[in-house]
């Protein structure tokens, strides 16, 4: 895995599978029930660009980045999809309470994280330029995959700014930026815990002869406690946390192709969640945590299914 504090997002695949439960020997087990198709799609045809996915809080709709574009469907089988960007060249998008998300997109001062409504109302919250100026960041080159707090209070995001890509904190009532890491490599795709106390993301990082993406969780209560959930030479990449709390889905590519996988907070018991000889990526959860939805990437494009957990 290289050195590339982002690296690209997957192209192109599309066909709808079904399939029984597989037990597997050991700790792994499979625990995909059954999948249901997200997106209408045509056949032969999918969904070229996918980068980035998500469940709404009340489970009404899906959010989803293609080639550069937010969309919204109707969940869970995504009727109605319609795009809620124009030029926007974003790789990334997160629902917060209610009907708003959050993205980042290139502007002419540099790249601005907005907020905007599935009603088509947007703000912008700041932009590059704005945290060079006010001293916030002031050697900034990137933003990038904001998340939102459980209480739509906070936007966490990663930056990278005088060499170095750390995760911050963007607290919506004040406009204030607060730093959260200074880390020895790379870190991506952060994700809040339901409590709003944890912040699940992948850092790059050398641990022993290894260098690879791994999970890891922030304390944001203790600050600088920051706990290593996955130690491997494999991709692991996009934590989500399950409405519960007690586990975490995201993409493993520990047997070659990406498998969704879930582990429990602590670490413990990694299940594959699915196995299959596609790149399965971007897990998120249904509110009721019975649902995990993720994109696969087939042979002419992505597909966006959901699957029980149980």
């Amino acid at each position: 895995m290289g050195s590339d504090p982002f690296p690209p997002q997957g192209m192109g695949a599309s066909e709808l599978s079904r399939s029984g439960l597989v037990p597997r020997m050991g700790v792994m087990r499979r625990l995909c029930v059954g999948l249901l198709l997200l997106i209408p799609i045509q056949a032969g045809a999918g969904l070229l660009g996918l980068t980035a996915l998500d469940w709404s809080r009340d489970g009404q709709y899906v959010l989803y980045v293609d080639e550069g574009e937010v969309w919204v469907g109707l969940a869970p089988e995504g009727r109605n999809a319609r795009p809620l960007t124009e030029g926007a060249a974003t790789d990334w998008a997160r629902f917060g309470p209610g009907d708003w998300f959050v993205y980042v997109a290139f502007s002419e001062q540099g790249y601005a994280l907005w907020q905007a409504t599935l009603a088509g109302e947007r703000t912008l919250l700041f932009s590059q330029d704005q945290l060079r100026q006010s001293g916030a960041l002031p050697g900034v080159e990137l933003i990038a995959r904001p998340a939102v707090s459980p209480d739509g209070t906070s936007i966490a995001f990663i930056a990278y700014a005088d060499g170095q890509c750390d995760l911050y904190l963007f607290d919506l009532p004040s406009g204030t930026v607060r730093r959260l890491t200074r880390t020895p490599g790379p870190v991506d795709t952060p994700d809040f815990s339901p409590d709003g106390r944890s912040l699940a993301f992948v850092g790059l990082w050398q641990v022993g002869a290894t260098l690879s993406w791994d999970l890891y969780v922030l304390d944001l209560v203790e600050g600088d406690r920051i706990e290593m959930l996955t130690e491997d030479p494999f991709f692991d990449w996009c934590p989500r946390f399950s409405p519960d709390g007690e586990w975490i889905a995201f993409e493993s590519s520990l047997r070659g192709p990406s498998d969704i996988h879930v582990i429990r907070r602590d670490g413990r018991e990694r299940t594959a969640f699915t196995f299959d000889e596609w790149r399965d990526a971007f897990p998120c959860w249904s509110p009721e945590g019975d649902e995990i939805g993720y994109g696969s990437l087939r042979s002419y494009g992505w597909l966006i299914l959901a699957s029980k957990t149980s």
